[in-house]
């Protein structure tokens, strides 16, 4: 399929995502299409991404902060846990560019280690980063007894460590060229000059040389020489019980755990804990006690750690870890020390999933047996049950009626889901009226950006399976988004609704613009010439239909076309040049002819006047005409048998017609119209 420029525009358009595997981002509230990416909506919902679920049950504890703003639905996982990421603003100066440049160390030489150590890195080779030479160098500054040529030189070797990292022969192989390996010769430089040898050898994998290094240089006296060689012989033992526990592909082998290593890490950590409770690396060596119970394969003892470090503000990497280290773990189901992972994963197992899943539906006998797991979470027990009520059992109405009653005020993310439920639950009945109710008081109830977008959604749908599309589209109307508009004008709406759109100077630029372009679009496909010529009558009209004929197959301007099928419908030639304007906009795969499914915004029936017809359908009226000229029928033929081509598969509508009819099409062109160009430019048929 050969992708036009006006295709390549379409594509961004909020129904349709392209892509060799025709995914698709669906418009619905409930996600279970086929979907681009990790697709979410801002609701507790069976078919969000774990890790979304796990960030709203998080931020409702305070333990998680949403992005502030609205996002699209549906949204990405990684737009909602890390906003930060595809942020395209421009980037600040990196702080070690300064602190170097004061050490009198040249730019060039710290934009190309910072450069080395933008690649890709693992493991341990993680922490020998710009963040870490930038605490090394601040600790030169912080030394009195250092002079300036030491402080010069010593930064230098920092710098010129950053991103090598691997076995110690790659190391030596990408040791900069001409960076001195000499080591300080002033006593004052001794520790920071061992430590860097000590890190050295730790980068390359040589443990025993670095655990000596680092043991020897906790008896420093420099504060941050001392601590950080604590915090570094933590890091040596993991590495050493884990040397040998991982295969090529990253697998953990847990009887491969060297279980002496792992337990002096694990003293290493209480000691570092207790002697600086309130230290540098405190975070980091309390976060490798998870590590050590996922060694250990104690999910309960996993789950009490996350526990703790969710009781502050969870970075995204922490939801990430806890997806990843339990969440995704074949068996795991839940915790009783962390009640908010069942939940994530009873909701998980409230969806669709093949017979082969691991993941079978949760029964409503286990959600009793799990009810003194959430003891002391009743709510969140009587979401689960709603849930199950609704994605399980199909019982619409006791959904409604367990519902709360709705308080006044923003909601958090659990009270919303249960609002949402009901909602929902009102529209699988088709109340439409108590649903569109349940939405606009929801949208008035002062719901965050996120909440907003979702709710704005909700009542387009609702409106528009209840007939009540105009209302989509009132000035006073709370759905103010054209990522839900443009779909319902392009999909669903009557000439009228589009005509006025595009003529609205209250609306946006580009839902005008796909206003006018699908009246104008469906007008030709519906059939409607004299609408067509009556709206671009005045104006010069827009691309693509300003088309002003072709060559090779005589064809006017469009409006002339047009305009004599507005008097003819059935004129031969005018049905080719239709189909040549086509042909020659690429339009035969407009987004238009591939409507939304029945459960998505704008799938419900299209209120355009006429029946949809294709390219195909116009040669097939031209070659069943007994009175069509000869050149015009020739040519009807000739395009109509190279719908199928190369493929086989028809690119011409939606038409699928044997081979049989293909070869009877191309014998009647070699065998009545022989003579014509077409026919002697054909050569198969397919």
């Amino acid at each position: 399929m050969k992708l036009t420029p006006l295709w390549l525009a379409l594509c961004s358009l909020p129904v349709l995502a392209c892509g060799p595997d025709g995914c698709e981002t669906p418009l619905t509230l409930q996600l279970t299409a086929a979907q681009c990416h990790l697709n979410g909506l801002p609701f507790l919902s069976p078919d969000n991404d774990t890790r979304t679920n796990l960030a709203l049950l998080l931020a409702d504890e305070q333990a998680f902060s949403l992005p502030g703003g609205a996002l699209p639905l549906p949204f990405r996982v990684d737009e909602l846990i890390s906003p930060a990421i595809g942020d395209t603003g421009p980037a600040g100066p990196d702080p070690l560019l300064a602190l170097a440049a004061s050490l009198g160390i040249e730019a060039a030489t710290t934009e190309a280690a910072i450069t080395r150590a933008g690649s890709w890195s693992e493991g341990r080779c993680i922490s020998n980063n710009p963040v870490s030479a930038e605490a090394f160098l601040q600790a030169l500054v912080q030394t009195p007894a250092l002079t300036a040529t030491d402080r010069n030189q010593l930064a230098s070797q920092r710098l010129a460590m950053l991103g090598q990292c691997g076995q110690a022969q790659d190391a030596a192989e990408s040791t900069p060229q001409g960076e001195s390996k000499t080591a300080p010769l002033s006593a004052a430089v001794k520790g920071f000059a061992d430590y860097l040898t000590a890190s050295q050898h730790f980068y390359q994998g040589e443990f025993a040389q670095a655990d000596a290094l680092f043991a020897a240089l906790a008896e420093q006296d420099q504060p941050w020489l001392k601590e950080t060689a604590d915090y570094m012989k933590i890091r040596v033992a993991l590495n050493q019980s884990q040397q040998s526990a991982f295969d090529d592909w990253g697998s953990l082998d847990r009887s491969r755990i060297d279980q002496a290593q792992l337990q002096r890490c694990k003293q290493l950590i209480t000691d570092y804990r207790t002697r600086y409770p309130q230290g540098r690396y405190l975070d980091s060596a309390t976060g490798l006690l998870r590590r050590l119970a996922w060694f250990k394969g104690d999910n309960e003892l996993l789950a009490s750690h996350y526990l703790q470090a969710s009781q502050q503000q969870s970075p995204p990497d922490l939801v990430n870890e806890i997806d990843l280290k339990l969440l995704m773990q074949p068996g795991f189901t839940g915790s009783a020390t962390m009640p908010m992972l069942t939940l994530v994963q009873d909701l998980r197992r409230l969806r669709i999933h093949d017979s082969w899943d691991e993941w079978q539906p949760l029964l409503a006998a286990e959600i009793g047996q799990q009810a003194p797991q959430f003891a002391r979470h009743a709510p969140w027990l009587a979401y689960l049950e709603q849930s199950s009520r609704y994605y399980l059992a199909k019982d619409y109405a006791a959904v409604v009626a367990a519902a709360p009653a709705l308080a006044n005020g923003p909601l958090n993310n659990l009270a919303f889901s249960q609002q949402v439920l009901k909602g929902m639950a009102l529209a699988a009945q088709q109340q439409w009226a108590k649903a569109e109710q349940q939405w606009r008081a929801l949208l008035a109830n002062q719901p965050t950006p996120l909440q907003d977008q979702l709710l704005q959604l909700a009542l387009a749908m609702t409106l528009e399976r209840a007939g009540q599309l105009e209302l989509v589209f009132a000035k006073e109307s709370p759905i103010k988004s054209d990522h839900y508009r443009i779909p319902l004008l392009e999909y669903v709406a009557p000439a009228p609704l589009l005509r006025r759109m595009a003529q609205d100077e209250t609306a946006s630029e580009p839902l005008r613009q796909r206003a006018s372009y699908t009246l104008s679009y469906k007008q030709l496909t519906h059939g409607d010439y004299q609408g067509f010529l009556q709206d671009v009558a005045g104006a010069p009209p827009a691309a693509p239909f300003n088309w002003q004929g072709s060559q090779s197959y005589q064809c006017p301007a469009l409006t002339e076309v047009v305009a004599t099928l507005a008097k003819a419908p059935g004129t031969p030639r005018a049905l080719n040049c239709l189909g040549e304007f086509f042909l020659a906009q690429g339009l035969d795969w407009d987004p238009l002819l591939h409507r939304p499914g029945a459960d998505t915004l704008a799938g419900s029936q299209d209120l355009f006047a006429g029946k949809q017809r294709s390219r195909l359908d116009w040669y097939q009226q031209v070659i069943a005409n007994p009175k069509a000229a000869k050149d015009d029928k020739a040519y009807a033929l000739y395009r109509a048998i190279n719908c199928y081509a190369p493929s086989g598969s028809n690119g011409c509508g939606s038409q699928d017609l044997p081979v049989s009819q293909r070869k009877a099409w191309f014998n009647t062109l070699k065998q009545q119209h022989g003579a014509s160009q077409w026919a002697k430019q054909l050569k198969y048929y397919w």
